[in-house]
């Protein structure tokens, strides 16, 4: 059910971003994006995750907003935040259609596991993007590791204990998706074609999941190494598939040395490897909740410069999010899809001087 105009579209989506009339609404594609929220239960370790799902529609219909990712009190704690949130930081409203009937088929997949305490939808803008190429997402909350955990204090410890659990998450939800559990009547995964999206010490789950499951098809991380000195027990050399990295050149979250460690993994990465840098980006810049929180803040208005703590003003989130689902949706199709068009678009970079990208095949 995938179309054949990605490069049309990849192509007008960049110059849109390269003229600065970048938006974070998916609006590429005619066909609509659906989303809907349900959750699924492991029994054997006891834990249930709310759970997102973004699937096409035949059609664009009335967008959803933000705060009905969320119900009962975590709705009713997210609601101030987003009120009182910077409106250049963080949109209110989607480009998906909630419980919009579903456009029936067999899909490639993309799992996307969030940052440290964040949310299944914390970058809902390149997963509707994706969706809009042909794609169905499915995120699961870590329970015990989300917005609302840290919001009332009860976070888990950022340990690789904690990475386990993450990693045991995104295979249980792999597990159910593919047994047809989760996804709307009428839509499957395709088994041999499923990606994996990360952010932050999601990036890293990404990396031990890739290593670990041979049911992933290529991974792509966002502002964090997959493989480091702290955590996640993740090597390069053990990753067999093609691997994506973004890295956020002001990133003050995982700091230089962090961002040290995505280079390295560039260079080590005994498979073919694709490494965008977005220029000015913060590690929330490709994210959809930079300055919900003040924890959040570091990728959106005034900042300062990674080392030299220089004043300046971050990308804008709306142009981050465009190169970040841009990036994604070629890396995804040349990968998961062995699109030759996104392979070649790939290679010959047409991204701008803000956001360069690098191969190695």
């Amino acid at each position: 059910m995938t179309r054949p105009f990605y490069k049309i579209a990849w192509l007008l989506l960049l110059m849109l971003c390269a003229c600065g009339g970048s938006s974070t609404s998916s609006g590429t594609d005619p066909r609509g994006v659906g989303v809907l929220t349900t959750s699924i239960r492991d029994e054997a370790r006891d834990r249930t995750l709310p759970v997102e799902v973004w699937y096409p529609t035949e059609s664009a219909g009335t967008p959803s907003d933000v705060l009905d990712f969320e119900r009962g009190d975590r709705r009713a704690t997210l609601a101030p935040l987003l009120e009182a949130a910077p409106s250049e930081c963080v949109a209110r409203t989607t480009t998906a259609t909630r419980d919009a009937p579903a456009v029936a088929g067999d899909y490639p997949l993309v799992l996307y596991t969030h940052c440290y305490t964040c949310t299944r939808w914390s970058a809902h803008a390149v997963v509707e993007r994706l969706v809009s190429e042909g794609f169905v997402v499915v995120s699961a909350d870590h329970e015990g590791d989300t917005l609302f955990d840290a919001l009332a204090g009860t976070q888990s410890d950022l340990t690789n204990e904690l990475v386990n659990v993450r990693e045991a998450d995104v295979r249980v939800l792999l597990d159910q998706v593919l047994d047809g559990d989760v996804l709307p009547e009428g839509v499957a995964a395709i088994p041999s074609q499923v990606g994996l999206l990360g952010h932050s010490i999601g990036s890293v789950t990404a990396g031990r999941v890739a290593q670990n499951d041979m049911r992933i098809t290529a991974v792509l991380g966002m502002a964090a190494p997959m493989e480091n000195i702290l955590y996640g027990e993740v090597s390069m050399e053990n990753i067999e598939i093609p691997v994506g990295m973004i890295e956020a050149t002001e990133d003050n979250s995982i700091g230089a040395i962090g961002n040290t460690f995505i280079e390295q993994n560039f260079e080590v990465a005994n498979t073919p490897a694709y490494k965008l840098d977005i220029v000015d980006a913060g590690h929330w810049s490709v994210t959809n909740i930079a300055g919900l929180t003040p924890g959040f803040a570091p990728g959106c208005g005034d900042g300062e410069r990674q080392g030299s703590a220089e004043p300046f003003t971050y990308i804008g989130v709306s142009e981050a999010n465009d190169y970040t689902a841009s990036f994604a949706s070629a890396f995804f199709a040349a990968n998961v899809l062995d699109d030759s068009d996104a392979r070649e678009l790939l290679r010959s970079d047409p991204w701008p001087s803000a956001a360069p990208l690098r191969v190695r095949e």
